[in-house]
């Protein structure tokens, strides 16, 4: 069935995404504009994404490479979960590197985590398509998943809201 396009337009602003029904957007702002986003879902799960403000979409320069290879001997593609408590995550923290991203243009982005807790998944997808952390950064271009220690409260002290955010960018 093929719905006209006035008709679709009408459906997604009446109807919000599944990520704007279900998870909080916060924003890191950092130097460099390194931006991230960070979607935070009531279960305690966080889904690392870069922001629009991120400086790979004000270049506009195609993403070569994604490497989760952060160090010598850290690789986050090697983070194996087991069990219900998520045993055998990696910690990450704020200031942890996720994975670095490296453009066409030989620019080179190292993506720090920005949230307290274990690393429960990395986007392996990004391996094999990186232009996803381009075209689809928020949906299926996620950097990576991480679950907030469970009965401690989360620190939103670093980011700042959408409507903060909104109105920093267009200064």
């Amino acid at each position: 069935m093929n719905v006209p396009l006035e008709e679709s337009v009408t459906l997604s602003a009446k109807y919000p995404s599944v990520i704007d029904r279900y998870f909080t957007r916060r924003y890191i702002q950092r130097e460099g504009k390194n931006d991230t986003c960070l979607l935070y879902h009531s279960n305690k799960i966080c889904l690392v994404t870069l922001a629009k403000s991120h400086a790979i979409f004000e270049k506009g320069s195609p993403i070569r490479k994604v490497n989760y290879k952060v160090g010598e001997k850290l690789d986050r593609s090697d983070n194996k979960v087991l069990g219900k408590k998520k045993h055998g995550g990696q910690c990450v923290d704020e200031h942890s590197i996720l994975c670095i991203v490296e453009c066409e243009d030989d620019s080179v982005y190292c993506i720090r985590g920005g949230v307290k807790g274990k690393l429960i998944e990395v986007n392996e997808n990004l391996i094999e398509n990186p232009q996803l952390l381009f075209n689809k950064a928020e949906t299926d271009g996620y950097v990576a998943v991480v679950l907030q220690k469970l009965g401690v409260e989360c620190n939103m002290s670093n980011s700042v809201s959408r409507e903060e955010y909104d109105k920093n960018i267009d200064q």
